[in-house]
């Protein structure tokens, strides 16, 4: 098997991880408070990741130390990817379905577009505009709204899960300037760490409702699991995952990967969390995809004319 293909497989195994988190949280959030899951989830991530990069560190790889002018910068982006990305994520979760929050975060890539948009005062292009029109027609599909009522829990659900997707836009922006120092995950370790530290301070104030979950013996197993498959699992490994396919396949081809995760979501909770499959929302999910594999192909053919120009 080529390194394509390798690629290829590591890439599909990440997106199917990312796209199972979404269940995996609604299920966690139906027993832990928000902020306590946030927090624990993170601790197992950065317990992990700290692991992982002192193996790496035992077999030789060195690793460029965090440099003090950078440190404040790290912090930064750990509160925004980390603490306040999932605490808006989680907030959602209990407001909407697993697809339907995996359908918005799904639709980065098209806010990204319009932020930029925004902030460099780029005139709007008719199609950026058709593909943000198509997106928010896709989400009222899958919200299926009738003419008479807007559901107000989904209406919140949507307006979190929106903070948690701006939140993430400036995450990247910001670690994006980390990135051309320090390696990814050396650099994702330190993230999660201050993260996890702010989300502890935070989480202290859950203590006296989460020392009794844990005491009910019934449910303590199917908890760790799904702890550690959201901290292990989805926080760690599928990030890896993704980070070593990319690297073979390209960013273009990764990223048209990740379209398809509102599906694999959809289909995941329809078994899992018996959440209903209707027509719209079949439709609102196909319309989706279709824009953001509008805006993916149209990024890749001009990443190709960038790279023809310059040979």
């Amino acid at each position: 098997m080529n390194q394509k293909n390798i690629g290829s497989l590591a890439v599909a195994a990440a997106v199917f991880i990312f796209s199972i988190n979404y269940v995996s949280m609604k299920l966690l959030l139906e027993h832990l408070p928000t902020l306590t899951l946030i927090f624990l989830r993170f601790a197992i991530a950065s317990i992990f990741l700290t692991v992982l990069v002192k193996i790496k560190s035992k077999k030789g790889k060195q690793f460029q130390e965090i440099r003090k002018e950078d440190k404040k910068l790290v912090i930064i982006t750990g509160f925004l990817g980390i603490a306040v990305y999932y605490f808006f994520q989680g907030m959602a979760l209990n407001y909407i379905s697993a697809s339907l929050a995996s359908l918005l975060a799904a639709m980065i890539p098209i806010f990204t577009l319009l932020t930029n948009t925004i902030l460099y005062k780029k005139r709007m292009e008719p199609f950026l505009l058709g593909s943000i029109l198509a997106g928010i027609f896709g989400v009222f599909l899958v919200l299926d709204i009738d003419s008479t009522s807007l559901n107000t829990s989904d209406l919140i659900g949507c307006i979190l899960m929106l903070c948690s997707v701006f939140s993430w836009i400036a995450y990247t922006i910001k670690t994006y300037e980390l990135q051309k120092k320090y390696d990814s995950t050396y650099l994702l370790s330190k993230q999660c760490t201050a993260g996890t530290l702010l989300l502890f301070v935070i989480a202290l104030i859950d203590i006296p409702k989460v020392l009794p979950i844990f005491q009910q013996v019934e449910i303590l197993p199917s908890l760790l699991l799904n702890l550690v498959f959201v901290g292990v699992v989805c926080a760690g490994l599928g990030y890896l995952f993704y980070i070593y396919g990319m690297e073979r396949v390209g960013v273009e081809v990764a990223s048209l990967y990740l379209n398809l995760s509102p599906a694999i979501t959809g289909i995941t909770s329809y078994f899992i969390l018996r959440e209903p499959m209707t027509r719209n929302k079949v439709l609102g999910i196909f319309i989706v995809i279709t824009a953001l594999y509008a805006v993916g192909f149209r990024d890749w053919i001009n990443s190709k004319k960038v790279k023809v120009q310059y040979q």
